[in-house]
């Protein structure tokens, strides 16, 4: 008999979305699970560089495996439509995932001729035959995990190449015949063996590995816990508390919706029931759960990077450090005021647990993730230190009774990361696609031209032009595909136009692809949450924006100054800068939320000047940061006799 925290382990699998696993008959459920654990034996022998039969993996072998044994789950864990999600999988799913294994089964069997020969185009009909199944099937997948909206950005990567040569200007490019298109995505170093099959099998895995493994062991549970703990009693207390629990679930799911699923289910009812309109509570955990999409460690929003710009996953990790700190320390400021102007209390005393006891249960997942930042910052030790950062957490979880592995946890653990690749890999799948139609048909470097001399040279125009396309595709939920189109057009012409470090130039367009995500018309991240708290997705969308207003100004600010991501920089210098962006930043934000702590509600004309002034102080210039320090001195001074508070403070009362 499972225990009642096995029972817990179940319930929360089933919340974080792979409530179809507990649908499938048991021999699939073993296939489900069994196929992660293969694709992680796979990684550890392809890094390891270890002999099978006296032969070590090749990469297009590899890669094609991790596609089969990994595409399977797409097809059988993620349904075709919403109802189908949470029923077992129908007969045509089976097919599908079962026609992807007779397809890779026949190219393994051919993998060193179209690692030699990259057969383009293929060299018989059946090959074209087959690559046009596999096409179709990784449509499929991408629709699955993106809805139509990426479906359709896929059917325009595959119809371009086809005209490319009666396009007009920028657009005018090699032509391609269908098959050709077909056959560099599945054959070519373009499509699903290029940057697709690195994201996958170089970087991803061993991260989501880790993430569901935290997961599934209870290491989502101890941080929402911890959060409560830490937060709860102070006013305001749950939307605080939500805060935190996405920013630490953000940093292992690495998924926005992942995290507004997980931790929203608890943190918007709890926000809801202590006083916080519906609206409030989603527009909250949608912005929190959004920046966990670049929280370290796992970062899921930054893979593309690392590949597309060939940079340091460690590198990466450091840099998004402090934006990550201002944004959640905005975000506080903004949800204390409002706390504050409501008069809202914190959680009940009985529902908040004591922040020793919560540390002394679960200090196993915090050590785990301190050895993993440890391994990735100062030993290097690359993508294999997710796989030693398991072994511990597996080692660490035999000293208490409550983290000890069972059959139950173990099969949780391996659901949770079935669930988790899934979305990296329905993704990947499909991406190919993209990089055939920008990359084979050289249209990439044709835009790249366009957009320096659309821009006149100068760089803020042209990363304006970057951030109103990275908003338009993100309202219809396609942040990566936006970041994926200005990764191969606009940042190389940024980087060449002024020497810029590439970290500083792609972190500038994840981050702004992100903030699409909480913008009107759609605003799916808020969609998300709203739905969750039974509120207007409209109204929710607008008080987003104002949320995640930290976010919209961080990237300008990096771009100013490298400091605060602590890029070619000493160590005063990026003290000093994060201690003026995060006076500004509580300047700005105490001014579009109404409430200065310690000094009381603002009016309407003390606002507008407070926000200006402190974004004025936290933009990094020397200059605008004394006119905004003067602008916020006058309006607290207003404030304070106006509240007749200077005489009280004077007599130090």
């Amino acid at each position: 008999m499972p225990d009642a925290a096995d029972e817990a382990m179940a319930s929360q699998t089933k919340k974080s979305g792979l409530s179809r696993y507990w649908f499938m008959p048991r021999p699939i459920k073993i296939l489900f699970v069994g196929s992660s654990l293969v694709a992680v034996i796979l990684f550890i022998y392809f890094w390891f560089a270890i002999p099978i039969a006296g032969k070590v993996l090749s990469g297009t072998f590899y890669y094609y495996t991790l596609y089969a044994v990994l595409g399977f789950n797409v097809y059988m864990g993620l349904g075709a439509t919403k109802a189908q999600k949470k029923r077992a999988p129908p007969w045509f799913d089976y097919i599908l995932a079962f026609t992807l294994w007779g397809i890779i089964v026949f190219l393994l069997f051919n993998n060193e001729a179209i690692a030699a020969r990259m057969w383009e185009p293929p060299p018989t009909m059946l090959h074209s035959v087959l690559a046009v199944i596999l096409g179709l099937l990784a449509l499929e997948a991408g629709r699955r995990i993106g809805g139509w909206g990426f479906t359709g950005m896929l059917l325009l990567a595959i119809i371009y190449p086809l005209i490319a040569g009666y396009m007009p200007g920028i657009f005018y490019g090699y032509q391609l015949s269908f098959f050709d298109v077909m056959g560099d995505f599945t054959y070519g170093a373009n499509g699903i063996l290029g940057v697709p099959a690195k994201l996958l099998g170089h970087l991803v895995l061993g991260f989501y590995f880790f993430a569901g493994i935290m997961m599934g062991m209870g290491g989502g549970e101890f941080f929402l816990k911890l959060a409560i703990a830490l937060a709860g009693k102070f006013r305001g207390g749950p939307s605080k508390v939500a805060v935190l629990a996405s920013g630490f679930f953000g940093s292992l799911s690495g998924s926005v919706i992942a995290n507004i699923a997980g931790t929203g289910a608890f943190t918007i009812p709890a926000m809801k029931r202590m006083g916080y309109e519906p609206e409030y509570a989603a527009a909250i955990e949608a912005c929190a759960s959004s920046g966990g999409d670049t929280m370290p460690p796992i970062m899921g929003g930054v893979f593309l990077m690392i590949v597309i710009a060939g940079v340091e996953y460690a590198d990466v990790l450091i840099a998004v450090f402090i934006p990550s700190i201002l944004f959640y320390f905005g975000l506080l400021i903004q949800v204390d005021g409002y706390a504050a102007t409501h008069n809202l209390k914190g959680l009940p005393p009985e529902e908040i647990p004591s922040v020793w006891g919560t540390l002394k249960e679960g200090w196993t997942y915090l050590l785990v993730i301190v050895f993993l930042v440890f391994g990735m910052v100062y030993m290097r030790w690359g993508i294999i230190t997710p796989i030693y950062a398991v072994g511990l957490m597996v080692v660490l979880s035999f000293t208490s009774k409550k983290t000890r592995l069972t059959w139950s946890r173990i099969e949780s653990s391996l659901a949770h990361f079935a669930g988790l690749i899934n979305f990296g890999v329905g993704v990947f799948f499909a991406m190919g696609f993209f990089f055939v139609g920008l990359l084979k048909t050289g249209v990439a470097a044709s835009i790249t031209s366009w957009v320096v001399s659309l821009g006149g040279g100068n760089l803020y125009l042209i990363l304006l032009l970057g951030v109103a396309f990275c908003l338009v595709m993100g309202t219809v939920g396609l942040d990566r595909t936006a970041y994926l189109f200005l990764a191969v057009t606009l940042a190389p012409a940024v980087i060449a136009m002024t020497g810029m470090n590439p970290i500083i130039i792609h972190l500038f367009l994840i981050y702004y692809g992100g903030m699409g995500g909480l913008t009107p018309p759609v605003a799916i991240h808020a969609y998300v949450a709203a739905g969750i708290a039974g509120a207007d997705p409209v109204k929710t969308s607008f008080k987003t924006v104002r949320l995640g207003i930290v976010l919209a100004l961080v990237p300008f600010f990096f771009v100013l100054q490298p400091a605060l991501i602590m890029i070619d920089s000493t160590v005063p210098e990026i003290i000093y800068h994060l201690v003026v962006a995060l006076i500004g930043i509580w300047l700005l934000t105490s001014g579009l939320e109404g409430y200065l702590m310690k000094v009381g509600a603002l009016r309407i004309w003390e606002r507008v000047f407070l926000f200006f002034g402190g974004f004025l102080f936290a933009f990094p210039q020397t200059l605008t940061t004394i006119i905004g320090a003067v602008m916020c001195a006058a309006v607290v001074g207003v404030v304070l006799m106006r509240k007749g508070m200077i005489g009280k403070i004077s007599a130090g009362t």
